[in-house]
């Protein structure tokens, strides 16, 4: 059961930090070619209705969907943990740590999400 524990938090962290990375990534990628004028670097087509672009958007809002479910999960389960400690200290310790680290990945999460939404917007106007 440690081990699984150890690695919900260690895929939510890295799902944290790769929904930063891609997040910024993607607007440095925008804000490039919108810059270039009428030398402007043309949407690429993908096979569907989309463009690159909206296909990025989409990987990205996937991304920050699953790890915001991810992190309100493992925020159940700390609140389940803290809750039937039953006066053990240390269930009752990893419990509120739980918690703690749910909360900080949520921030996280939603940080990114403000963060990505609003450079998008920004570019787009």
């Amino acid at each position: 059961m440690k081990k699984v524990i150890e690695a919900v938090k260690s895929v939510g962290t890295k799902f944290s930090l790769l929904a930063l990375s891609v997040g910024s990534m993607a607007g440095v990628a925008r804000a490039q070619s919108e810059m270039f004028g009428e030398n402007r670097i043309k949407a690429i087509p993908l096979l569907g209705s989309g463009t690159l672009n909206d296909l990025i958007g989409k990987i990205i809002t996937a991304v920050l969907i699953i790890a915001g479910v991810l992190a309100v999960f493992y925020l159940i389960w700390g609140g389940i943990s803290y809750v039937t400690a039953g006066g053990d200290a240390e269930k009752a310790s990893k419990g509120r740590v739980a918690i703690t680290n749910a909360i900080i990945g949520i921030i996280i999460i939603l940080a990114a999400l403000l963060i990505y939404n609003y450079v998008i917007d920004t570019i787009a106007t």
